[in-house]
């Protein structure tokens, strides 16, 4: 199903990424996709619960990621985007965007999370080897992924192999695989 997407378009393969609101707009695009072949653990939640969404560090792309996933849902749950300062309610994400380029503050971030059911993403090159689990890269005019399966499967998410067919790279408990 998500080879027919690619070739109907549905996923943007190549959307041009020439500006920076441009690039968070991919992303979105991105990442709304991207959720769908996720699945994370088991657990109880109440009929009304929503899946959240954060952003940490730079607080631009929530407004994107906002109208982006404002329709979407994950297991049948609303997906609200919320903006966390510090470490204030990182438990409560499921999916925790980190646009911090200050590695010293991204390593902290990701080391708090770590373990937890959360799926980590960034868009600062060496976020996969600081242990984030979905790294986004702008490559020309076009906008690429690359996941950390160790980093998955550690915070207990298992990732649909025709997603890491699509990544420009995945690493792995061996090391780095991947175009």
């Amino acid at each position: 199903m998500l080879l027919l997407a690619l070739s109907q378009g549905m996923f943007p393969v190549g959307l041009e990424c020439q500006t920076s609101p441009q690039q968070g707009r991919t992303e979105a695009v991105y990442l709304r996709k991207i959720l769908a072949f996720v699945q994370w653990p088991p657990r109880q939640r109440t009929p009304s619960e929503v899946f959240r969404v954060c952003v940490t560090g730079k607080y631009g792309i929530s407004f994107v990621l906002a109208e982006e996933l404002r329709v979407s849902t994950v297991d049948g749950q609303k997906i609200e985007v919320r903006m966390i300062q510090k470490n204030q309610d990182l438990m409560s994400c499921q999916v925790l965007f980190v646009s911090e380029p200050d590695a010293k503050q991204r390593a902290k971030i990701l080391e708090s999370v770590k373990g937890s059911h959360i799926l980590t993403v960034g868009d600062d090159e060496g976020f996969l080897e600081a242990g984030g689990i979905l790294e986004f890269n702008a490559v020309g005019n076009a906008m690429q992924f690359a996941v950390n399966l160790l980093a998955a499967r550690d915070a207990g998410l298992k990732i649909d192999a025709r997603l890491l067919s699509l990544a420009r790279r995945v690493l792995t408990e061996k090391g780095a695989t991947g175009t």
